[in-house]
């Protein structure tokens, strides 16, 4: 996953806009690439890309798509502007400009923030400091905004590029930093193919109506991997669907975060399954379609409650996988439902050390999903990087 650090700027000795020399290459390899790989990213500069292909087309994917840009503007160097423009066009954050000490910045950014750096061996410590400074602020705010573009624009909606589903599975974990021996985990992959979790939180309507077979929900999935189904996959019996509607009963809705629990039908053969959650974290408004609930925080607290309900004991639940809720069908932000996910857990935990669940795990389908998620963990206060 994309942990980079991408530096834009002149390479050899080149001269700065007051004409002094400067010595780029000393400036990347003693200050820059120290700064970045001490704020936790892999530092690339172009010249160190030695993957197959047109250079410039390598360069601008990097531009597009790497967490962090660092960008030297001590030249007004043509193609670094360009590159600066690319990157402030299509990203809000995180690029963090620098510049030698005493260089003056062109007009039109004369407004945004720049770390200055001395090519003295005296102040090399100052710069990698500051610059690694500038990352790990940036990228402790995913509401950060250094693009002058986004600035002068802030509801620019440029087109993004189409997530795509990771089909393996992987598992990234990170310690609760106040109770180490608690964890919380990302997981990838197809879910017929995880094998963790005793319990699966299943992401449920207000009305507790699971989705039907062939819908792309977790609602739809879960209910059609517990049933009982024949050679030919159709379903021969809705386990989990028809034990989820008898509790329900002649019920027309339950109240937000309420959790409902069924056996795992055929997931407890299939994929070690103990326990179905059901967990009402979205609802419906006629005409208008589906939205988050209010406080969907409660959903994670509610889930990890009932999992230590004295009720459980004897199954020994230890782990759990949530969906990150209000992703889906309540089409909420995953930056901002991940944080509020990760951060009730962490919560629930660390007040309760004895809590029989040892490991939180959140699912998460897309590329683009999970660079999001996994830059909120690593900066999470909450959470240890093992």
């Amino acid at each position: 996953m994309n942990n980079i650090g991408f530096v834009i700027m002149p390479y050899g000795v080149r001269k700065d806009i007051d004409g002094q020399d400067i010595n780029f290459d000393q400036v990347y390899r003693r200050i820059i690439e120290p700064a970045v790989e001490a704020a936790g990213l892999d530092c690339i500069r172009c010249d160190d890309l030695n993957e197959p292909g047109w250079i410039p087309a390598r360069m601008l994917k990097h531009i597009l798509e790497d967490r962090v840009a660092i960008v030297d503007i001590s030249t007004w160097n043509a193609n670094v502007f360009y590159e600066l423009g690319v990157r402030h066009t299509v990203k809000k954050g995180v690029t963090v400009l620098i510049r030698r000490e005493g260089t003056t910045s062109p007009f039109n950014i004369q407004g945004l923030s720049s770390v200055s750096y001395s090519t003295a061996a005296e102040g090399e410590a100052a710069a990698i400091a500051g610059i690694r400074g500038a990352i790990t602020s940036g990228l402790s705010n995913p509401k950060n905004v250094d693009s002058l573009v986004y600035q002068a624009l802030p509801d620019l909606n440029l087109p993004r590029r189409q997530p795509k589903p990771i089909t393996n599975v992987q598992t990234f974990e990170f310690a609760l930093a106040k109770n180490p021996d608690k964890r919380l985990a990302l997981i990838t992959g197809d879910r017929e193919d995880i094998a963790v979790g005793d319990v699966w939180v299943n992401s449920e309507n207000t009305n507790m109506q699971m989705d039907r077979y062939f819908g792309a929900s977790t609602s739809a999935l879960v209910r059609y991997l517990g049933a009982v189904k024949n050679a030919a996959g159709d379903v021969v019996d809705d386990v989990i669907g028809k034990e989820l509607a008898a509790q329900l009963g002649s019920s027309p809705s339950v109240m937000p975060a309420t959790v409902f629990v069924t056996g795992a039908g055929a997931l407890r053969e299939t994929n070690g399954v103990k326990r179905i959650f059901h967990v009402a974290s979205v609802q419906g408004v006629p005409k208008v379609g589906y939205s988050p609930i209010a406080k969907l925080e409660r959903c994670v607290k509610n889930a990890l409650n009932k999992a230590a309900d004295p009720a459980y004991q004897a199954e020994a639940l230890s782990s759990i996988l949530f969906p990150i809720f209000g992703t889906g069908a309540g089409g909420g932000s995953v930056g901002e439902h991940a944080e509020r996910c990760f951060t009730a857990a962490i919560e629930v935990l660390e007040s309760q050390p004895a809590h029989p669940i040892k490991v939180v795990y959140f699912y998460v389908w897309s590329d683009a999903d999970l660079e999001t998620c996994l830059t909120l963990a690593r900066h999470h206060t909450g959470l240890r990087s093992i």
